[in-house]
């Protein structure tokens, strides 16, 4: 088990491994998503993802390793030069607007970090239970906020109450 903490500085040598590992996962992009994963994945359950370099390094490789294509210099160069850590959160409402007024919060100890930007899925996706709605909202959080080897509850705020969720830093890359 991993336990060193959210990579922020990559070397040159995790960046090769990173997307290496993302073209021998090309058919199964479910791989690398479930070692960053949190809370639930079975439909219906909330749950989401660290998107940490390491992630977004393997999951493009996947992706463009399925057309026989490497990621190019710019993309590689975008991922391992952000300096923010992207949280990924998949929920459920009752209307299509549900996630209208939402947000997402980090809590590390006692410190409540908040994110620098939030995208909210502008076109929410009906399930096959036309009474519910499925969202995504993704925060995007300074590393520089956060304790990247820190036990933090992900908050999710929404009208009418909030989700919390447990994860460990420390055990993502």
């Amino acid at each position: 088990m991993y336990s060193d903490g959210i990579k922020v500085d990559l070397t040159e040598e995790e960046v090769k491994e990173a997307i290496e590992w993302g073209r021998k996962n090309k058919d199964n992009l479910e791989n690398i998503f479930r070692h960053y994963s949190f809370g639930e994945l079975a439909i219906y359950q909330e749950g989401g993802a660290v998107l940490t370099k390491t992630y977004g390094l393997a999951s493009l490789s996947c992706t463009l390793a399925r057309e026989d294509r490497s990621p190019d210099r710019a993309d590689i160069a975008e991922i391992v030069n952000s300096d923010t850590l992207g949280i990924a959160v998949t929920t459920y409402g009752s209307k299509p607007d549900f996630l209208k007024g939402s947000r997402l919060v980090l809590k590390q100890g006692e410190k409540i970090v908040h994110p620098v930007n939030t995208e909210i899925t502008k076109q929410v996706e009906s399930t096959k239970d036309l009474s519910l709605y499925r969202g995504h909202l993704v925060g995007y959080f300074l590393y520089s906020d956060i304790d990247p080897k820190a036990k933090t509850t992900i908050i999710l705020v929404k009208p009418g109450g909030e989700s919390r969720f447990k994860v460990d830093f420390s055990r993502y890359k």
